[in-house]
């Protein structure tokens, strides 16, 4: 499994962000304090979240009745952390500073493309002593053809998706129990 882990991660290193024109600012080697937090959401009392800091994942299990979410210790290796760390880079998050990345803020032409439900993103990263805030939320994928930052998020999201529901821990939490509308 971790073979498996590891090699869907280098895959979207080579494929992912091939958008970003904007060279980051990250130092090359990953530094010792590199830790983040990404989150994702459709009901903001239920996030899930992927944090090497806190060791956390949590899983939002669709259950207002019930339990709404499950929560694991997360165990992320060293290369696991590099490979975040080099997707980090490649989409350069660090230069996407502080506007959130949502149809209001990407539209040219005022045309405003809606999303139902509404997936929104936070990624929350410490990095060389700074630490960085990335929000955004489904309709960037929308927006990626004619903006770069859009497309960098969106890219940086579909890896972070994609190493979270691949995760043991996400693997040994119940399923969910319903589903958004």
């Amino acid at each position: 499994m971790k073979k498996l882990t590891l090699l869907a991660l280098l895959l979207g290193l080579l494929t992912g962000c091939g958008a970003a024109k904007e060279a980051t600012a990250l130092p090359a080697a990953m530094p010792a304090d590199f830790e983040i937090r990404y989150e994702n959401w459709i009901d903001e009392a239920a996030p899930n979240i992927y944090d090497t800091g806190e060791q956390l994942l949590q899983k939002d299990l669709v259950d207002p009745d019930g339990q709404p979410t499950a929560q694991a210790e997360l165990a992320v290796s060293d290369e696991t952390r590099q490979a975040i760390y080099d997707q980090v880079r490649a989409c350069a998050l660090d230069r996407l500073g502080d506007e959130k990345l949502t149809a209001e803020n990407l539209t040219t032409d005022d045309t405003l493309v809606a999303v139902t439900p509404l997936t929104e993103y936070r990624i929350t990263f410490t990095a060389d002593g700074d630490t960085y805030t990335v929000t955004g939320d489904a309709t960037a994928w929308e927006y990626a053809v004619q903006d770069t930052r859009a497309a960098r998020l969106y890219d940086f999201v579909q890896y972070m998706n994609e190493l979270f529901v691949s995760s043991p821990e996400y693997l040994s939490l119940p399923e969910a129990q319903g589903a958004y509308m």
